[in-house]
């Protein structure tokens, strides 16, 4: 499972790199702003759903005040979780870019670019 999220996850960023030279392909992707808030020192988890298995996720624009930020495969679930610094008030911005769409013989191309917009407050 670990080997197939990892071959998804560099399958994933080779596939990003390379469409970013297609505008036709990127131009006009999906997109979605997720705005919460949440306490200093709790988890957020974000479920960007069901994924076939050629299908994932990666994390576009990492938080800048973070203990955690990871995306898990939970079956074939994508979850995307985040844990504030200690302490830590204030905003933060994460940017989930995913992919779907595919036909089981090759990686998707229905691009997807979540914006999570946390409040972090005490």
């Amino acid at each position: 499972m670990k080997k197939t999220f990892i071959i998804l996850t560099i399958s994933l960023n080779i596939l990003t790199c390379t469409q970013s030279c297609k505008k036709d392909k990127i131009e006009n992707p999906n997109t979605k702003t997720i705005y919460a808030t949440i306490k200093s020192n709790e988890t957020y988890q974000y479920n960007l759903g069901y994924f076939g298995v050629e299908e994932g996720a990666s994390i576009s624009r990492q938080p800048i005040h973070f203990l955690e930020s990871k995306i898990e495969r939970n079956s074939s679930e994508i979850i995307y979780t985040y844990i504030p610094t200690l302490n830590y008030v204030g905003k933060e911005e994460i940017e989930l870019t995913s992919i779907r769409g595919s036909d089981g013989a090759s990686i998707g191309n229905n691009i997807i670019i979540t914006s999570i917009k946390l409040t972090i407050t005490q």
